[in-house]
Formats: C-alpha cells, sequence, structure tokens
C-alpha cells in the first residue's frame, strides 16, 4: 500500500515526534499520526474502542486545513 502525505507544511516537522495525515492510493482511506491517549475511559470512549483499534488526538485545525482545500 502506497501513502501521499497530506500533512498540512505548517504541521510537518523533522523531529520524529509529530502529528500526520496519509492518505492511501487506492481505498481512499487515512492513516492519521497522532498523540496516543491511554485514558480511554476518562475519556468515555473504551467501549468504542476494538482491540485491533487505537485512539490518538490530533490538532482539529490541522484537520480543517486538508479538507477545506
Amino acid at each position: 500500500m502506497k501513502l501521499k502525505d497530506i500533512t498540512p507544511k505548517a504541521y510537518r516537522c523533522a523531529q520524529l515526534i509529530c502529528p500526520a495525515v496519509y492518505t492511501t492510493e487506492k481505498s481512499h482511506k487515512l492513516v492519521i499520526i497522532g498523540e496516543k491517549t491511554d485514558n480511554l475511559e476518562q475519556l468515555g470512549i473504551a467501549e468504542k474502542i476494538g482491540k485491533n483499534e487505537q485512539a490518538v488526538i490530533v490538532d482539529r485545525e490541522m484537520l480543517r486545513q486538508i479538507f477545506e482545500k
């Protein structure tokens, strides 16, 4: 599967810990890299996260910039 980086320039960085959004080449899905959250119970979403899923926190403004193009 090939990925295309669609992260806005303002959010890209040279360090390893950076939010990022990629689109898949053929399936029209997104891969989102963000801050891992382990406090699912506190957020009230523990029962909504499947065993093969992970919740991440991303900046809403970053996503707004991507989808308002």
